[in-house]
């Protein structure tokens, strides 16, 4: 008995570690499809048939309503500690935006922050959703803002990071170059993987990262007199070595009327996935 004991510790050990080896690697993605199964934890997962595409959605928690929105060639899992902090006390809608992810692209459309603000307030109409709350992370934030632009009466408050509001806020490449990558190019292998294992056509990855890279080429394009008819209470986030020029983030803010600046030191464009700890908390309180 006591034999059998041990065994079974030394197995759950074993698997303990084995957890936290993958939930580090994976920056607690690992962790949050754990947090997924725990009952109650996830309210839905769907897709909404709308502008072309079949998108896909999860829903989490309860109380007044926070779209979150994930990054550029990104998915749900890269937000999964915005999602699980703002679950306690909201009901937290989290897409892949169109051609990300799990959520289709459409044919011969080219991707713009217009047509995804467009999807998203589609999805808040699929959900009868009439006002809510925007978290969004570089592009995400940047859906977010042309929602608060066009469409400001569905905008209760808006946070972003990592976001610009027109191209020249990007910090140049080494060559002082434009966008330039290949969809071959090693350094998207993680994200390549990722979406080659869960797009509705694998196979689309070439199209879908041409698509992108035209995107970020070429926009956005919004005025500083744009900013100025955000109404919406804003939280403009980036961090210290962010890929968007400190300078343009400081306008940012300052050109939105009820904007509030949080530049976090000593971190780049990643911290919402590889270092939460000094995100999050800003993100929640501004929310409360």
């Amino acid at each position: 008995m006591n034999k059998v004991l041990l065994a079974l510790g030394i197995m759950l050990a074993l698997c303990a570690g084995v957890f936290v080896y993958l939930d580090r690697t994976s920056n607690g993605i690992v962790g949050f499809y754990a947090w997924k199964l725990v009952p109650g934890n996830v309210q839905a997962e769907g897709r909404a048939d709308i502008n072309g595409v079949s998108l896909y959605y999860e829903t989490y928690g309860e109380g007044s309503p926070v779209l979150v929105l994930h990054g550029g060639s990104a998915f749900i899992e890269t937000m999964h500690n915005q999602i699980t902090a703002l679950a306690t006390n909201h009901f937290v809608v989290a897409p892949d935006s169109r051609a990300h992810g799990r959520t289709s692209d459409a044919e011969g459309v080219p991707l713009s922050y217009a047509q995804m603000a467009d999807d998203m307030i589609a999805l808040m109409d699929h959900l009868e959703i009439d006002k809510a709350d925007i978290v969004g992370w570089s592009d995400g934030g940047n859906i977010g803002l042309d929602m608060a632009i066009r469409y400001p009466d569905r905008v209760s408050k808006l946070v972003t990071y990592g976001s610009n509001f027109h191209t020249n806020g990007l910090v140049p490449d080494e060559e002082g170059e434009g966008i330039n990558s290949s969809p071959d190019d090693p350094s998207w292998e993680v994200v390549r993987s990722f979406y080659q294992s869960v797009a509705p056509d694998p196979d689309h990855w070439p199209v879908f990262h041409g698509k992108l890279m035209a995107m970020w080429d070429t926009q956005p394009t919004f005025m500083v007199g744009d900013l100025g008819g955000v109404s919406s209470p804003t939280l403009v986030m980036a961090g210290e070595f962010d890929s968007i020029k400190e300078a343009h983030t400081r306008e940012m803010a300052s050109s939105i009327p009820n904007g509030t600046l949080v530049i976090v030191e000593g971190q780049d464009h990643f911290a919402p996935l590889m270092a939460p700890e000094t995100v999050t908390p800003h993100i929640v309180a501004f929310l409360k």
